[in-house]
């Protein structure tokens, strides 16, 4: 019963897709970033299923593609872009760690936001068209996965910013050495799956999202003294989009 609580306190915060109602407790709430992966699944077939729909009804790709990257954000609320805009508005800013750890409490969104936000949304459907034209959308949708398993290694093993108090729910040492182990297992059942399909493209692109991870370590602590919830939004949307784009390159390369 704790783990399908734990579950849908996973689904409650970081998808739009009703849950029951019941009463929260601490122990529920802890384990559940274990499940957060199970929501990009839970996106990834979702986004299958409208893709299908779109071609028995003849829908063009483009407009396929513009479908598929807003049901993303319906589905997820938007949860993770707010935390994506500001923290871009404090890494534009150029200005001292502790201003920019100011803008990023802001309520107000800058220019800056915005802007980098209609990047990331052009390429986002750019990198869903161009899959989606080759056949290769079922691919792609591991990034949806794997984001969020990478995702929860970085809360359970990256330094916290001092002042942050949204991921204080996930401090246990024995729990982060096993939220660590979790998603690890999340992504080797991933790359199985790849492996088993020969999928060279998609395992490149998972390697290249690692390789974001160690350097978004690095990037959050020299900038803000360390992560904190809107770092991770921006990690996600950030890994997202290198898997799009590393594996539309690799993919198109002829062997």
């Amino acid at each position: 019963m704790d783990i399908l609580r734990s579950i849908a306190i996973a689904f409650s915060t970081y998808s739009t897709i009703p849950m029951p109602g019941f009463q929260w407790d601490k122990r529920c709430y802890d384990r559940s970033l274990d499940f957060f992966p199970l929501v990009g699944a839970a996106l990834s077939g979702i986004l299958f299923l409208i893709h299908r729909g779109c071609q028995l009804l003849g829908i063009s790709q483009v407009s396929a593609a513009v479908i598929l990257s807003v049901a993303v954000v319906v589905f997820t609320g938007g949860f993770h872009i707010d935390g994506f805009m500001d923290t871009i508005d404090a890494l534009c800013s150029h200005r001292s760690q502790g201003e920019k750890i100011e803008i990023m409490k802001d309520s107000h969104t800058g220019a800056f936001g915005v802007i980098w936000l209609l990047v990331l949304a052009g390429l986002f459907t750019a990198g869903i068209f161009e899959a989606a034209g080759k056949g290769s959308l079922n691919s792609l949708l591991y990034a949806f996965v794997i984001s969020r398993s990478l995702s929860g290694i970085s809360v359970a093993s990256f330094k916290r910013r001092d002042d942050n108090t949204s991921l204080i729910h996930f401090d246990s040492a024995v729990q982060k050495v096993s939220t660590v182990f979790i998603m690890i297992s999340y992504i080797a059942i991933a790359t199985i799956l790849m492996l088993h399909s020969a999928d060279m493209a998609a395992l490149a692109a998972t390697l290249c999202c690692v390789v974001w991870l160690l350097i978004s370590r690095a990037l959050y602590e020299k900038e803000f003294g360390g992560i904190s919830g809107d770092t991770c939004g921006h990690f996600l949307c950030i890994c997202e989009l290198v898997y799009f784009a590393a594996f539309v390159v690799i993919s198109g390369i002829r062997w």
